[in-house]
Formats: structure tokens, C-alpha cells, sequence
């Protein structure tokens, strides 16, 4: 943030970055002695703790740092000279003289908080679509997400309630329509925010990619599992092209047909999900007409949503097996 007077009117201001840096040495520590799990997976949720801290108390004051030096490169692209630079990890502050033009002003003391959104939004992008590890993607996502809060956020909240006469103060007290233009874009941004955070489709993706689930209701968990269990069912028959496969309602509730013609006979097996999302349960048929031989309820761990590859594969390839064997015993 571009001033011309010492940023910390209050010591309270150095005195919480020092004390977020011992957390920051802390958490380095912490994540050298868990090194050779840290980006191991399947994810864990202790494992995705340490994480967090790492992209708050790391990765974070790195985002700090180069928003300080995107302020210093805007000065030096104005044609000033950066007289003072600060950084406190968390913290960080520039000064600088020879730019007289307001519209030049504006864009230095805009020009960290662009580095920041641009940050955070390509550390976000890249944890939903990039081609990392889970655990990457993790941290990837938590750092993205802190990034752009604080900036659009926490940051223009606390330079208003303090008085800091930081960058979003020096941006909405200057003259012309610029901060009209930015007041458009900085709502829009912090609205498309709040949309997304609301959406299903970013609880569905953030879960998917972290291996983990992440803010899912009881509705989520259903969908999700049904989507696994009809793409475990098209795997299947893309191994064994005389499978059938129809989707069916049975007493309001949808239902998997899986239909083959063994050596002895056709077979039919439904499956569906229980009273949780939890549980599927699976009804054998064999015979013509076709009668119900086997019923059975199978137990799944809500982490298997989100595993590659999906075990609803194996445990539809299982509950097959059951049917034939089954019905080959019958007719033994």
C-alpha cells in the first residue's frame, strides 16, 4: 500500500504480524516434520489442517509480498522512485515520490490489490481445474480463497474501522469516477463471491477435488452417490458391452437395472440407495419370469465419493459375481 507518512499509526499493528509470524515459523516446523505425509494421499483431515495453516500463515504473506512489489513495480512504471518499502509479513507498506498525476496515484495504490485478486483467482482456477494431487489442490483452493477475501473483504473493512488510510481508503476518497468504476467492479466481485460460495456445484467440485467432503448436506450426499453408482454401472458395461443398463422408479425412489444373460439363464440386479446415502442396497433376480433370490445392503464410507477410482465399480462387479453365483448354485 502506497503512503506518504508512516503506515502503523498503532503498535497493536506490528505487535499482531509478530505474533503471526511465530505462527508462520511454527507451522514451517510442523510441516517438515509431517513431510513425507503432507501431500501424500488419500487426503486426511488432519492432514488437510496443517494445510490450512500452511496456506494462511505461508502462502499468505507471500501474496502479501508480492502485492507490496506490484505497488513498487507501479511506481517505477509511473516514472517515481520508491522511497521506502516495508514488509512484515502480513503486513507491508510503500512509499514513494516523483508522481504528481492523481490518475497515476490511483493506479499505484490499485495496483497491489489487482496482484492479489489475480492471485487468488488463478491459485482458486487452478485448485478446481488444474492437474495436481489432492492434497495440492487443497491448499491451492484455501490459499485462493483467503487471498481473495482478505483483499476484497477483510482488508477494505479493516482500513475503514481503523483508520488506516490504507489502499481502499486512498482508492474511495479520490476524486473523479474512478472510484465509481471500482465500487461497480469490487461489488460485483464480492456478489460473484457469495454466489459461488452458495452454489452446489462449488461444494460438489471443492469435495471431488479434495478427496473430501466439504459442506455437503444429506441432499449432496444422495446426489453425489447415485452419480457415482450410475457411472460405475457405464464403466461396466463399457468392459461388457451385452450388459444392460436402465434407469427405473420403484415406489418414487430411482432405481439401477443391471440385466445380462448368463450361461443358465437371465439375471437382473437393482440396486439403490438406502434410507442414507451411506447405504446401497441391491436386490438379486434370476430366472424367467425373474424372482427375487438374494437381497443385500452394503456399507459405504462417504470418503468413497470422491475416490479414484470409484469403488462403486468394484462393488457393483461383486454384487454380478453374487448373482451368478447364486443362481449357478441353484441350478448345481
Amino acid at each position: 500500500m502506497p503512503l506518504e507518512a508512516p503506515m502503523f499509526p498503532f503498535p497493536a499493528f506490528q505487535l499482531v504480524s509478530l505474533a503471526m509470524a511465530v505462527l508462520s515459523v511454527r507451522t514451517l516446523g510442523r510441516a517438515w516434520r509431517h513431510r513425507q505425509r503432507l501431500l501424500a494421499e488419500p487426503l486426511e483431515s488432519r492432514q488437510l489442517g496443517l494445510l490450512v495453516e500452511l496456506a494462511l500463515f505461508v502462502l499468505v504473506p507471500v501474496s502479501v509480498l508480492l502485492h507490496e512489489l506490484g505497488h513498487a513495480v507501479a511506481v517505477w512504471l509511473a516514472g517515481g522512485r520508491v522511497t521506502g518499502f516495508g514488509y512484515l509479513l502480513f503486513l507491508g507498506w510503500v512509499e514513494y515520490v516523483g508522481v504528481e498525476s492523481r490518475a497515476a496515484q490511483f493506479w499505484i495504490t490499485l495496483s497491489g490489490n489487482v496482484v492479489s485478486v489475480v492471485l487468488g483467482a488463478t491459485a482458486l482456477g487452478v485448485g478446481l481445474f488444474g492437474p495436481f494431487r489432492r492434497p495440492v489442490n487443497a491448499l491451492l483452493l484455501v490459499a485462493g480463497g483467503m487471498v481473495l477475501t482478505t483483499t476484497l473483504l477483510f482488508y477494505p473493512l479493516l482500513d475503514v474501522a481503523t483508520g488506516l488510510q490504507g489502499d481502499w481508503t486512498q482508492l474511495y476518497r479520490a476524486g473523479g469516477r474512478a472510484p465509481l468504476l471500482l465500487g461497480a467492479v469490487h461489488a460485483s466481485l464480492l456478489l460473484g463471491g457469495i454466489a459461488l460460495w452458495r452454489s452446489r456445484w462449488l461444494r460438489w467440485r471443492v469435495s471431488e477435488r479434495i478427496g473430501l467432503p466439504w459442506r455437503l448436506d444429506e441432499r449432496d450426499r444422495r446426489a453425489l452417490a447415485w452419480r457415482q453408482l450410475a457411472e460405475a454401472a457405464e464403466q461396466l458395461r463399457g468392459t461388457e458391452p451385452a450388459l444392460d443398463i436402465a434407469f427405473e422408479q420403484r415406489d418414487g425412489v430411482p432405481q439401477l437395472a443391471l440385466r445380462w444373460v448368463g450361461p443358465d439363464g437371465p439375471r437382473v440386479l437393482l440396486t439403490r440407495l438406502g434410507e442414507r446415502p451411506d447405504i446401497v442396497e441391491a436386490v438379486a433376480l434370476a430366472g424367467d419370469p425373474p424372482t427375487v433370490r438374494a437381497n443385500w445392503r452394503a456399507l459405504v464410507s462417504e470418503n468413497a465419493l470422491f475416490r479414484q477410482p470409484s469403488p462403486f465399480v468394484t462393488l457393483l462387479e461383486r454384487l454380478r459375481a453374487a448373482t451368478d453365483a447364486l443362481r449357478l448354485a441353484e441350478g448345481a
